[in-house]
């Protein structure tokens, strides 16, 4: 969906923008009004503030079950059980003003925007876990309560906000805005509640000496993430040798990147599909090694400008096995076999090689059917140009539910819609890049008896 820059739809953003900035410093004034709580030392806010900024260093950047080790969401709910929402908000504002324009150097623009969004956050999360029964019980597990209400509105201003501001910047409707780029986060942050109620009861008998031992299992996990990090790109550089292996011995012009475009549109159709991100990192090496079978079929059969004869399809039909038979030999990549076996079935049973109907068929294996065909189609063939993207999203629509599986269709043709599918072209033989629907040559009138290339 292009976005709409008209002058009402500015004007709004800015309204919206600068009662933001207002709302937060209103907040801020009416919470500070008493000032430091007593027996709050200014360095130890100092340590909670150097704390918030190492939230977004490379050294909070491990991933622990898709969340960072070190949540500065955790550290807000740390200074608002133990120093009240004033101080969090506060501190809020310090440490994105900071990071905004010294660590990220971001626009001032959207710095300002982002440290008055955080600090409404924080101190509104502030005033409803002091505002709950239970939040001064460190003695009972009731005052988990509290700090969970608290992370929730923490969430629910965040995102809100967020969702606004990205909605009229962008000129979307926001409950779109905020189903692709939330979704069930809230979910994810509860994560922050036992890591920030264990430094709060730790806190509670040693003092702000406890933030140390809140940092070394974050120095340990981070240093797992490195080495997990280092075997993952041994595991792609492994990939990326079985496919340049593969499109060597190819000849045709179009074999060269197609695993690489499958590749980056299965990605995004799963990431549309709402599949997690494990799943979406097997469909990604599934998506590059789904033709790796095609290493043991002969260039004459492979690279034949027309139709091949019956016994030449049968020699052809064998690659998914293959494939399939190679990927599961590799340890990391035996989950991918399933779906390099099976890129070629059909919701109707007409696939090969094993003539699966319907659900039968893993979602992944009609993720990559899709996208073999959506790039077959929409790039040059010896026996073809390519085809323009409108025409391929016509023949999407003409074999769902026979040859491709219709949920899959629906995710791209709304991904289309939105402007957020379109072909990849490479250029200068190494660049890639998305081109937006609208500026390929009109659409061609498909043939009622044309077949999607398999």
């Amino acid at each position: 969906m292009p976005r709409d820059h008209s002058r009402p739809k500015r004007l709004t953003f800015y309204v919206f923008y600068g009662l933001t900035v207002v709302a937060s410093l209103s907040l801020l004034g009416s919470l500070w009004r008493d000032g430091l709580p007593q027996g709050i030392a200014w360095w130890e806010v100092a340590v909670f503030l150097a704390f918030l900024l190492l939230a977004d260093t490379k050294l909070a950047e491990a991933q622990l079950g898709g969340e960072k080790v070190l949540s500065s969401k955790s550290i807000d709910l740390i200074l608002i059980a133990l120093m009240g929402p004033a101080v969090a908000a506060g501190m809020e504002v310090l440490s994105s003003l900071l990071r905004g324009f010294v660590l990220r150097r971001v626009a001032p623009r959207k710095a300002v925007f982002n440290a008055a969004m955080l600090s409404i956050a924080a101190g509104v999360a502030g005033i409803v876990y002091h505002a709950l029964p239970w939040h001064d019980r460190f003695d009972s597990p009731l005052f988990l309560l509290p700090l969970l209400a608290a992370i929730l509105a923490y969430s629910a201003c965040n995102q809100m906000l967020l969702t606004g501001i990205m909605s009229l910047d962008a000129g979307m409707p926001a409950p779109e805005i905020y189903r692709h780029s939330f979704g069930w986060s809230h979910m994810r942050i509860l994560m922050d509640v036992p890591f920030a109620a264990i430094v709060i009861l730790l806190y509670m008998q040693a003092g702000i000496w406890t933030l140390l031992l809140y940092l070394a299992p974050v120095l340990v996990l981070y240093q797992a993430d490195r080495l997990a990090q280092e075997m993952k790109q041994a595991h792609i550089n492994s990939i990326a040798a079985l496919t340049t292996a593969l499109e060597q011995k190819e000849d045709e012009h179009y074999t060269h990147g197609h695993s690489y475009r499958v590749s980056k549109y299965a990605v995004r159709i799963g990431r549309g599909l709402g599949l997690s991100p494990q799943r979406l990192e097997m469909l990604e090496y599934g998506a590059l090694l789904h033709d790796i079978g095609k290493l043991a079929i002969t260039n004459d059969i492979i690279d034949k400008p027309g139709k091949l004869t019956p016994e030449e399809f049968a020699v052809q039909a064998r690659h998914p096995n293959i494939g399939a038979d190679i990927v599961k030999q590799i340890r990391f990549l035996h989950h991918t076999a399933d779906m390099v076996r099976h890129h070629h079935e059909r919701p109707d049973g007409k696939g090969y090689p094993d003539g699966l109907t319907g659900d039968s068929i893993s979602l992944e294996s009609r993720i990559l059917s899709v996208c073999d065909a959506f790039d077959a189609m929409t790039t040059d063939r010896s026996y073809r140009p390519c085809r323009t993207v409108e025409f391929a999203m016509e023949e999407l629509v003409r074999c769902r539910g026979s040859q491709f599986d219709p949920k899959v269709v629906d995710a791209v043709l709304q991904l289309y819609r939105r402007g957020e599918f379109g072909v990849i072209q490479q250029t200068d033989g190494m660049v890639l890049e998305i081109q937006r629907p609208g500026r390929r040559r009109a659409p061609q009138s498909p043939s009622p008896a044309e077949e999607v290339p398999v």
